[in-house]
């Protein structure tokens, strides 16, 4: 999938390796793969086979439209669907949710 990023500043902690790990420290080996499966995914559901340890899941309620990927215990890389044309997703934030 093609990835675009909610803000430059989310772009730079999710592709620059140095950013990635001074901002996310023990989150960034973790956002690395993360990141990495969503661009070998040709789709959302390719991602639970890609990558089952990052437990991708929709969320539900005011998220609705939304999928997450597990980073730790707590923390989400929280994406969603940006077209339905081209298969692109939007990289919305890395949050704890819970």
């Amino acid at each position: 999938m093609r990835l675009r990023y909610s803000s430059k500043q989310l772009e730079k902690e999710c592709t620059d390796e140095k950013e990635m790990k001074r901002k996310r420290g023990p989150l960034a080996g973790k956002l690395r793969l993360r990141v990495n499966a969503l661009e070998e995914a040709r789709s959302f559901d390719d991602l639970r086979l890609l990558d089952p340890q990052g437990k991708w899941h929709q969320l539900m309620a005011d998220r609705a439209g939304q999928w997450a990927g597990r980073l730790s215990p707590n923390w989400r890389l929280v994406v969603e669907e940006a077209g339905a044309d081209d298969v692109s997703v939007l990289v919305i934030e890395i949050e704890d949710y819970h």
